[in-house]
């Protein structure tokens, strides 16, 4: 038996459910589930198996472990995170990393707080995961970030940095070292440091994606 998380789900047939599952072992792929089976549902930790089927592996004796209770904008952030993993990470690879962090930010997600560190971490892991990690206390070059500088983000590179001067030329927002060296420290806890962190993720992430997240409409004013 293992343990997994249902991502996401859709009906496939009378009486079947098409999930898209995250596991330690196997990362995320898609089995089917029986109606007969506990309705599958999104922040919860369940365990079950699956066996060999024509199309989608079929899940077998699926039990729920633990529910974790999301409330408020903090269930926003527990959908975000489903179709980011969704959205981005790979099938059939071994996870035991990331899905560690995954169960840790659901963890802190339940309770009340600034849910940005929890987001952020998360999102810094999965990157980390996907190959396209970037330090927080170095440059693109590999220099120590001077935390008397300023630096921009670049996708896929890392930090440059940039003369604050010419920012409004450059059209990018400019960072400060001592906000990024908090950051890689571990020691964050100003807002302007967890805002930063904001920017710069969601611009890698951003390069990552064919198309926007449907989730982050859910954070929109008025919504």
């Amino acid at each position: 038996m293992k343990t997994l998380f249902v991502l996401q789900r859709q009906p496939l047939r009378e009486q079947e459910w098409l999930l898209d599952i995250f596991t330690a072992e196997q990362g995320r792929l898609s089995v089917v589930a029986g109606r007969s089976q506990p309705q599958p549902d999104l922040h919860q930790r369940y365990q079950g198996d699956w066996a060999r089927a024509e199309d989608w592996p079929q899940l077998r004796g699926l039990r729920s472990l633990q529910t974790y209770s999301l409330r408020g904008a903090n269930l926003y952030c527990g959908l975000y995170l489903a179709e980011l993993l969704v959205r981005l990470l790979p099938r059939y690879e071994a996870q035991p990393e990331l899905f560690l962090t995954y169960v840790r930010t659901l963890e802190g997600l339940q309770h009340p707080g600034l849910p940005d560190p929890w987001l952020r971490l998360f999102e810094y892991q999965l990157l980390q995961t996907l190959g396209y990690g970037f330090s927080w206390q170095q440059d693109r070059e590999g220099r120590p970030v001077n935390a008397s500088e300023f630096y921009r983000f670049i996708a896929r590179e890392g930090f440059v940095r940039s003369d604050a001067s010419v920012a409004p030329a450059l059209r990018q927002p400019l960072f400060s070292g001592e906000y990024l060296l908090e950051l890689g420290q571990g020691r964050a806890q100003r807002p302007q440091c967890w805002a930063a962190a904001k920017q710069v993720l969601r611009c890698a992430l951003e390069d990552l994606l064919e198309r926007p997240l449907i989730s982050r409409e859910l954070f929109q004013p008025g919504r």
